[in-house]
């Protein structure tokens, strides 16, 4: 019998982190002048599928770079985030709509290095997000070709 891959849908989202502003000529406690933060990015990765599926996912390539991930489930949806940078207004986002499927979120956990496939290296070069997981004891793929960009988190 052939194993298919089992259908999952993939919602991937990216934001950027903005530390907020530093004060010109601001120096440390040596003296030093301080440099402003590198934006971060926050990632919202989300894995919906078939209640009787049972997979595991090990790792996620975002642009290329692999990362261990941990994955929680997600006891209800439809998942939603409040965009504050409105204050008067925040705004409601779906990240996933509301689904009888079982939805898991993945975390992005600590970089790994990964000796990567052919396979692996054309898939990481034409999509944002490359996930790895275990299904059936098989190794597979699930892609998504662009992660949504959120708008940016302000932060003081």
């Amino acid at each position: 019998m052939v194993h298919s891959q089992p259908s999952i849908k993939v919602f991937g989202f990216e934001q950027e982190n903005s530390p907020g502003t530093v004060a010109a000529n601001v120096k440390d406690e040596n003296g030093n002048p301080i440099k402003r933060v590198a934006m971060q990015k926050n990632y919202f990765i989300y894995l919906s599928f078939n209640q009787k599926y049972r997979i595991t996912p090990h790792q996620v390539f975002l642009n290329g770079e692999a990362f261990l991930v941990e994955s929680s489930a997600i006891e209800t949806t439809p998942v939603q985030q409040v965009n504050n940078n409105i204050p008067n207004k925040p705004e409601q986002i779906i990240l996933v709509p509301k689904t009888t499927n079982k939805v898991i979120k993945l975390k992005i956990a600590s970089p790994v290095q990964v000796e990567k496939t052919s396979n692996l290296q054309k898939l990481t070069k034409k999509n944002d997000l490359v996930i790895s997981y275990t299904w059936k004891k098989k190794n597979y793929f699930v892609v998504l070709k662009k992660l949504k960009k959120l708008d940016p988190v302000l932060n003081q």
